[in-house]
């Protein structure tokens, strides 16, 4: 079972090195954490982008690239959908966004997911490895849907506890996020999540459960408030994955890394195989971190399900 980021450091030398599609590392950070993910045995670089642009940071990380392959690549769509592409050919098990905007990535996926018929939606599950709590929680989504109703919040959940699955989880712990009115009729976010409740009671979502808890509030202090404060804090009783109400409200939580001594990773899940996409803020040793993490899971992919995503 993998609890930590460090789980998968360590198992991703086991596993690696790995072919990985670099989606234009034409600055220093990314292109050094590509350096030390090779140097760790993690991963087979593939760089695509512009060649003159590559060469001259490589340069200045110390970087001998010459050995790897190199496709060049100018337009930053053009580079997202060839690398998101050789993912879905089969030819490559995972790819990572370097220097381009994450729409461009997006885009690709939902394009190469419609292809496919894989009837995916897209979502983006950003973990967090908190001190002293003994399993990662992952928010989602925090990317893709801006407004999900309630049968895309279950696609949502659906790809979210397939990778938890991947990390030895079978039933992962969910919590539908909402606010919850005292009077008056229910927000729509409290609806989706009795309807999420009953998907998940009725098979529909797969092995999961959806807790009895909406807030933070009733997660730690359950649904008594002030009462009764939980005893577990750390572990079982906390959720593993918390499904925000929208867009805003996840990109806004899972950046709050910045404030708190948490350790942020995201991914997106596709279903022939993970997209690491780091923040443009992200420093090169949590960029390897994240490389690590696609490693281990596009492992479990190609073992579990044959490469295929959620169903």
């Amino acid at each position: 079972m993998i609890r930590s980021l460090a789980d998968f450091t360590r198992i991703a030398k086991e596993k690696g090195p790995k072919r990985l599609a670099v989606l234009a590392p034409e600055d220093e950070e990314f292109m050094r954490a590509v350096k030390t993910a090779w140097e760790m045995g993690y991963i087979e670089p593939v760089l695509i982008g512009n060649d003159e642009k590559m060469e001259r940071v490589a340069e200045r990380v110390e970087f001998n690239i010459d050995r790897f392959e190199k496709i060049p690549g100018t337009g930053q769509q053009d580079i997202s959908d060839l690398g998101i592409q050789m993912i879905f050919s089969g030819e490559l098990p995972m790819a990572s966004k370097g220097q381009i905007p994450t729409s461009f990535i997006y885009r690709s996926i939902i394009r190469e997911e419609a292809r496919a018929a894989s009837g995916m939606t897209v979502s983006v599950i950003t973990f967090w490895e908190i001190p002293g709590m003994d399993h990662l929680v992952a928010f989602t989504d925090t990317g893709v849907n801006i407004i999900p109703d309630a049968r895309t919040k279950t696609r949502i959940i659906m790809n979210a506890a397939f990778v938890f699955r991947l990390m030895g989880i079978p039933r992962p712990r969910i919590t539908v996020l909402s606010g919850k009115r005292g009077i008056g009729p229910d927000l729509p976010s409290h609806r989706d999540y009795r309807f999420l409740k009953k998907a998940a009671a009725a098979g529909e979502l797969g092995d999961c459960e959806i807790i009895e808890a909406t807030s933070f509030t009733e997660i730690f202090r359950g649904s008594c408030g002030r009462d009764t404060l939980r005893e577990d804090t750390a572990g079982e009783k906390i959720p593993h994955i918390l499904l925000v109400p929208c867009l805003d409200t996840g990109n806004i939580l899972c950046k709050l890394d910045f404030f708190l001594d948490v350790t942020r990773a995201s991914l997106v899940a596709t279903s022939r195989g993970p997209v690491c996409i780091p923040s443009r803020s992200d420093l090169s040793d949590n960029i390897v971190q994240q490389l690590a993490m696609c490693v281990v899971l596009a492992d479990n992919m190609e073992k579990v399900n044959g490469r295929g995503g959620p169903t």
